[in-house]
């Protein structure tokens, strides 16, 4: 196909449609052209065809592990905790998700959907296919999405090798993105040592000794009456542990040390002779092997990191979560955590929008491809209505896999 085929009309530069602004632009064409037209493109484009079942695959294998627990013994626990996320959790929508932040997550969703569209850009260049247009879709002023206008009616006459490779780009560099941000996370992850070196005050009992001494959440706990400890099981077998015995503690806060003096133990409401400060902490060991984990989970639990930051029953797994952060120090200075969040986020978006765009549901960019593919394989020997019965079948069946677990919990089913 003629690398220069230009379109016959010139694309409006704003148009409103369903109440959102399109921005057009062919400032960016140019370097999809120079892109498209690398030796490596047309490579990457089979490349990335061969990655779109795979990350469909993987789409399918997460969904159909949800459904598959309808037939555990574990359901109605499940159904119970599903009952407990607000229905707004299923909407990838930074500020109406309630876990999604709203900076983060706009910016991440914006780099996501620029990479997603780009690559459908650059792989259809490189097959000489003609950009119309690209640009930014708006909502009032907000960006919240982006766009690559391949030519419709060319797009439409290629052959099956050509148009699949040309949808499976951008689920194909999302999936590539997200696990590249990934393995930027795990390495800022893994650079993170607990802030000081005693035990980690996780939580304070309201009323207890502690709380009245003013130990906080973030606080490390040194030493008492001047001996070091790392672990709280130290403790409740010293000696001195006892109702009644004032002690004074050696206490690490933000950076500085503090001296917290005649604290008065109570009395464990669990065992009479033994003492109570009235805290809940997590020790050295276990600090580091939260972030040898998290950072290691590629290879061992990959679905770890699927549990989102701000997502309550996470706190407790993430390194860099409002729960855990304040234990920590690195390299990275004050912009730890405001890093590691923005590189989960890019990851996180990049790859669900790949997996959910993999996955065989009409229009999106899996659906097409799975509807081209088999006209490709079918050769004419299929009607037209017949491959489109067939696609809208999967459709609704991918559908209904993704959504009966929730749909089952929020309706009271299970």
């Amino acid at each position: 196909m003629n690398q220069n085929l230009e379109t016959e009309e010139r694309p409006k530069k704003f148009e409103f449609i369903y109440g959102l602004i399109m921005l057009r632009t062919t400032r960016f064409t140019p370097l999809m052209d120079r892109m498209g037209h690398n030796r490596f493109a047309k490579s990457l484009g089979w490349f990335l065809l061969y990655l779109l079942p795979i990350a469909g695959g993987i789409g399918f294998y997460i969904f159909l592990s949800n459904f598959g627990l309808f037939f555990s013994s574990q359901i109605h626990a499940v159904g119970t905790a599903v009952r407990t996320i607000s229905p707004l959790a299923y909407l990838g929508l930074p500020g109406i998700n309630p876990y999604i932040p709203l900076l983060d997550g706009w910016a991440a969703l914006i780099v996501a959907m620029i990479i997603h569209e780009g690559a459908h850009g650059v792989v259809a260049r490189s097959l000489g296919y003609p950009v119309k247009s690209s640009g930014l879709l708006f909502f009032l002023v907000i960006p919240i999405g982006a766009f690559v206008e391949v030519d419709e009616k060319a797009l439409k006459a290629a052959p099956a090798r050509d148009s699949i490779r040309i949808l499976a780009a951008g689920a194909g560099v999302n999936f590539i993105a997200g696990v590249v941000f990934l393995i930027l996370l795990s390495s800022v992850v893994s650079g993170m040592t607990p802030a000081a070196n005693g035990i980690a005050i996780d939580q304070v009992n309201v009323g207890s000794p502690a709380a009245l001494a003013g130990l906080q959440h973030g606080d490390f706990l040194l030493a008492v009456n001047g001996i070091h400890y790392n672990d709280s099981s130290e403790i409740s077998g010293a000696s001195w542990y006892r109702p009644g015995t004032v002690v004074n503690l050696t206490v690490y806060r933000q950076g500085k040390i503090m001296q917290i003096g005649n604290l008065t133990l109570g009395t464990n409401p669990n065992n009479s002779s033994e003492g109570f400060i009235g805290i809940s902490s997590l020790s050295l060991s276990e600090l580091s092997g939260d972030v040898s984990t998290y950072s290691g989970a590629f290879f061992s639990h990959p679905i770890t990191y699927f549990c989102i930051p701000a997502f309550p029953r996470c706190q407790d797994i993430d390194p860099f979560s409002d729960q855990l952060s304040v234990f920590y120090t690195s390299s990275y200075g004050s912009s730890l955590v405001p890093l590691a969040n923005f590189l989960y986020w890019i990851f996180f978006l990049n790859l669900n929008l790949a997996l959910f765009n993999a996955m065989p549901i009409y229009p999106l960019d899996g659906g097409q491809a799975f509807e081209a593919g088999i006209k490709g394989l079918a050769r004419g020997r299929i009607s037209e209505k017949t491959t489109s019965r067939i696609t809208t079948g999967v459709t609704l069946f991918t559908l209904f896999i993704i959504a009966s677990l929730p749909l089952a919990a929020y309706l009271n089913l299970i």
